[in-house]
């Protein structure tokens, strides 16, 4: 039985306002008859968001599912392959879910790259598809999660730290290189650069016991799912909006957690809410 839904794109930022997901209209008149929790929250993938449930970060955890890392690494890097849109003044980065990802691309991926990183000390490694970039050296940057840069525009901007600079070439070089030597997915879109984030310096052992069983529309997820067998009776949705109206049962959860454009609210079944809901036009409370 699902007992909780978690949607990690719930909100959107849209210039100076927040607002709910297109997606999820169909579902705001039922969500607003609940009691609302509001908080700040950093953004998450569903994946993130998952290894946030096991105390470590996205890299680390991914890590944990890698057998024979190399013995040279001082710091690893969950690496995001994405699809971008031109606009007229910069690239636009697709959400993570618009990529048909899969272990082949993965390889393909590494292959085409890894050359090119071997002078940066660098070297790309995948775990069934989910890219891992490990360095020889501790890079002094600080990059945003790729969640908040999707559905926006590449930063024009130095990031914060001393390999800044650097950093920002290392994205560019590998920008180009997948421009000059053009890399499909199976449904034929392009590959146009790897977001590298969410770094960690160690690799943590992780209480695969104390982690929920799944739901997921999420390939990302789901290759950690598979591998942790996770998926079995699951009791949590986690889901981009646009993939859950396929995972949500007939009778909706009475718990759900709404996630994005820096905010949380935590929705529970209330009584009295939902009382008041039929006297009183509900609105959101936090933005």
């Amino acid at each position: 039985m699902i007992e909780q839904v978690v949607v990690t794109d719930a909100w959107v930022q849209f210039e100076d306002k927040v607002l709910l997901n297109p997606a999820l209209k169909m579902y705001e008149q039922g969500l607003l008859r609940m009691s609302q929790q509001w908080g700040n929250a950093l953004s998450y993938t569903p994946l993130s968001w998952y290894a946030k449930q096991a105390n470590v970060s996205p890299a680390a955890f991914v890590a944990s599912l890698v057998d024979n890392l190399p013995d040279t690494w001082q710091q690893i890097w969950l690496a995001s392959p994405y699809h971008a849109r031109l606009t007229r003044a910069s690239l636009q980065v697709m959400p993570e879910n618009v990529l048909d990802w899969s272990p082949e691309v993965a390889q393909d991926v590494c292959e085409r790259l890894n050359p090119l990183l071997a002078e940066d000390g660098l070297k790309l490694k995948h775990a069934q598809g989910l890219l891992l970039l490990l360095s020889e050296r501790v890079w002094q940057v600080s990059p945003p999660s790729f969640a908040a840069i999707a559905g926006h525009s590449l930063p024009d901007k130095h990031m914060v730290g001393d390999d800044a600079g650097d950093w920002a070439r290392l994205l560019s070089e590998v920008q180009m290189m997948l421009h000059q030597n053009p890399l499909k997915t199976v449904q034929g879109l392009d590959v146009h650069g790897l977001w590298f984030w969410g770094e960690s310096r160690e690799v943590s052992s992780i209480d695969v016991a104390s982690l929920p069983s799944v739901a997921s529309r999420d390939a990302y997820l789901n290759i950690a799912l598979q591998a942790l067998d996770k998926q079995q009776d699951a009791r949590v949705i986690v889901s981009h909006a646009e993939s859950l109206q396929t995972l949500l049962p007939t009778v909706l959860p009475q718990d759900w957690l709404l996630l994005g454009a820096g905010k949380s609210v935590r929705l529970k079944n209330n009584m009295l809410t939902s009382a008041l809901a039929k006297v009183s036009k509900p609105k959101w409370k936090g933005i």
